[in-house]
Order: C-alpha cells, then sequence, then structure tokens
C-alpha cells in the first residue's frame, strides 16, 4: 500500500544573519511498504517548485511505485520564492517605495485613479493597469507590443527571505534525521539527493555540509559558483525573475537581508560567500576526507548562460582527481536532444526532476545495490577567509557553528 505522510518540525535558525526561523519546516514523503526498500530519495525543488504542490505530490507517488525507494521533498527554508496557485504557499507581492511611485506615474499617465491604501494589494494594482492599458491600445494611443516596465518584492510566507542554500541544505538533513527516528528501519539504506538548477545546486551541497549522510547525488544544471544577485537582490539591482503580462513586464526581487554594506549586521563577507561555493579544491578535499564514496552525475548544458558549464566542468574534474565516482554529461548542440528526457539547450535542459530521476536512479541504484549505509553523526568544518564553518550532528538535529580563524 502507497504510504503518504506530512511531518511539521523544527530545523535550523539562521546562525550567519542571527535572525530566529518562526515557522516548522515541512516535509512530505511516500513509499510503498509493500516492497523491499533500497534507498531513500530527496527530490529536491528548485525555484518555482512550490507553483503547483499537486505537481510534487504527484512525482513522489509516480517514483515510488516505479522504483523501490522512500521519497522526500523537503519544503525548505525560503521554498515559497516564485508566485503558486496554493494561497500557503504564495508570496505578497510587495512594491517599495520607489516601485509604488514609479506606479503612481504610469498610472497617472494612464488616466486610472489609485489610491495609497491599494499599495497592501498591488497584484490587483497590476490587474487593473493591464486592463487599462489594453484599452488604451485598443484606442490606439499605445503601440500594440508596448510593455509598462514595473517592479516590486516579493514577501514569502512564513515571514521566509532568500538566505541561498545553507539553511536549505541544512533543513534536508534534519528531515533525513527525522526521519530516521521515525522509521528506524530505513537507517541502513542509502540516501540519494537530486533536482534541477537551485535544486541541483542544493543536492551539491548538502554533499558539502554533511557528506555522511549522501550516498548519491543527482544534479541537473546546478550551479557551483552563486550567483550574487541571489544573495543580494536590490542591491545588486538584478531581479530574480520577471513575470510577463500582456501589457507589462514586472520584475521581483525575493525578500533578503544580505548586503554588502560592512556597517549593517546583515553584511554579506567574503566568508559567507565562500562557504556557498562548491567550485573549491581544498573545501573538496576536506569533503572528500568525510566520505569518498558519494556517487555524483550532472548533466549541464554547453550553452548555458546562467551556470557556465566551464564551472561544472571544473568542479567534476577535481571530484575525478579526488577519487570521487563521477560522472558529468555535458549537452553540447542540438544533436544531444533527444526530446524525451532533454528538451532544449537553455538553463535547466527543460528537463523535468521525474525525468532525470527515471533516467538516473536506475543507474545509480546498481551501484549502491547491497551495501549497508549506516547513519553515524560526525562533523566537517570548512576555514574560509576569517571564519570557520563547522557543519555537526548534535543530538537530534543538525547544526552550524561559526567561529573565526
Amino acid at each position: 500500500m502507497l504510504i503518504n505522510q506530512t511531518y511539521f518540525i523544527d530545523s535550523c535558525d539562521d546562525v550567519e544573519l542571527n535572525i530566529k526561523r518562526e515557522s516548522k519546516l515541512e516535509y512530505r514523503i511516500t513509499y510503498d511498504d509493500s516492497k523491499q526498500m533500497e534507498a531513500i530519495v530527496f527530490i529536491i525543488g528548485g525555484f518555482g517548485a512550490n507553483a503547483n504542490i499537486s505537481f510534487l505530490d504527484f512525482d513522489r507517488e509516480y517514483l515510488a511505485k516505479k522504483f523501490n525507494i522512500i521519497v522526500v521533498n523537503v519544503f525548505y527554508h525560503c521554498f515559497s520564492a516564485r508566485p503558486s496557485i496554493d494561497e500557503k504557499y504564495n508570496p505578497i507581492f510587495m512594491p517599495n517605495e520607489k516601485d509604488w511611485e514609479s506606479f503612481c506615474e504610469i498610472a497617472k499617465i494612464c488616466d486610472m485613479e489609485i489610491y495609497d491604501h491599494e499599495k497592501s494589494n498591488f497584484k490587483n494594482c497590476i490587474r487593473k493597469l493591464d486592463e487599462r492599458s489594453k484599452q488604451i491600445k485598443h484606442e490606439g494611443r499605445l503601440k500594440k507590443d508596448f510593455l509598462i516596465n514595473l517592479s516590486c518584492d516579493f514577501v514569502l510566507p512564513n515571514n521566509e527571505y532568500q538566505n541561498y542554500g545553507i539553511m536549505a541544505a541544512i533543513d534536508h538533513i534534519n528531515a533525513l534525521k527525522d526521519i530516521m527516528k521515525n522509521y528506524p528501519q530505513f537507517k541502513s539504506l542509502p540516501k540519494i539527493y537530486g533536482g534541477g538548477s537551485y535544486g541541483g545546486y542544493l543536492a551539491l551541497m548538502c554533499a558539502k555540509i554533511a557528506p555522511w549522510y549522501v550516498d548519491g547525488v543527482i544534479d541537473n544544471s546546478g550551479v557551483t559558483l552563486p550567483h550574487l544577485p541571489h544573495l543580494l537582490g536590490r542591491e545588486s539591482e538584478c531581479g530574480e525573475f520577471a513575470i510577463r503580462g500582456d501589457n507589462y513586464i514586472l520584475l521581483c526581487f525575493v525578500k533578503k537581508y544580505w548586503t554588502r554594506d560592512e556597517s549593517s549586521p546583515y553584511f554579506l563577507s567574503d566568508d559567507n560567500y565562500m562557504i556557498r561555493v562548491l567550485l573549491n579544491s581544498k573545501h573538496l578535499s576536506l569533503q572528500n576526507e568525510k566520505n569518498q564514496n558519494t556517487i555524483f552525475i550532472s548533466y549541464h548544458s554547453a550553452k548555458d548562460e546562467g551556470a557556465p558549464v566551464e564551472h561544472k566542468s571544473n568542479f567534476y574534474e577535481f571530484c575525478k582527481q579526488l577519487g570521487f565516482d563521477a560522472t558529468l554529461h555535458i549537452v553540447k548542440d542540438e544533436n544531444d536532444v533527444d526530446g524525451r528526457y532533454i528538451k532544449s539547450l537553455e538553463h535547466g535542459l527543460r528537463m523535468t526532476d521525474r525525468a532525470l530521476f527515471k533516467k538516473e536512479l536506475p543507474i545509480l541504484l546498481e551501484k549502491l545495490k547491497n551495501k549497508t549505509f549506516n547513519m553515524r553523526e560526525n562533523s566537517i568544518s570548512y576555514p574560509c577567509k576569517d571564519k570557520i564553518f563547522t557543519f555537526k550532528d548534535f543530538k537530534d538535529r543538525f547544526e552550524l557553528k561559526i567561529t573565526r580563524l
């Protein structure tokens, strides 16, 4: 029988910024209790995975039926970073003062009345402006292809914000530890993590912060050098994504605290950036000392503009030099686009997480077959510029400690 369970647990606070978490961590688990389990598999959704939660549930059930595995989705910190049809996981559109002033000026030009109290429902304001723009175009006062440029912040549910990488990866390890507490019969199974884009990056980050809990990684287009705009937001003047309507483009900035202002308590130091970098030979060597048996599999487009393939190639070269079983599939040109799994040369290859696991999980499970993977507590420390980041087991939790060199 197919078992579906949802759990809410305590996880990590933001140790770097000294911000206490206000909400529980949610994770969902699916498996068929009539089967002999072969692995615990974390499907890590990237940006936009919150768009329709039923899709996650469907994919989890599909993989649990197809393979002898426990399938897990972790709704990690800042999981709801894109629009969603599910209100619980849907951020709020919130303009800052400059955004609002610009919007009001555009509304005035369009002969549309707007009031300050409407700012709290910016999404409805955009809808009204869209309708008014359509009318003006119909009257011939605007070109048909003209788009109004708008911008706003994305305020996430549960008062979350973009920490980028660290808290989200720790959340997966805390979910794993809770699964082991609730299902001790699964302790000897291999643990596999994978996903696309940011989900692939998080899978690789899990292997960095807790290598003894990661036996396999299946990644599609994950970055190895994080984009600064994803950490700095408005300060970088580069929005994370844009929503395109018929008559407008809305540039969105996910809520963040990080800044390069050294006088701020939220200063993004070189250390904070370095710990998020995967392409670091010294850190990979330390990771290898804790577990040299992790198997890495990645797909990456040679035409990926958002995550240069050279960085991923260098990462895999380091992995191979250290003795890891590491396979990088570079999608070079249209001849490598099969239309079934790989559907384009753009970032993410238009390959779904379900297709990624369907293609690579059988190969990985075969490599891990008949091996025992016991849970064992451990810790790992990464020196950065002026700080040491130590990730460690502490009783039933996994946590980060930061000390100065």
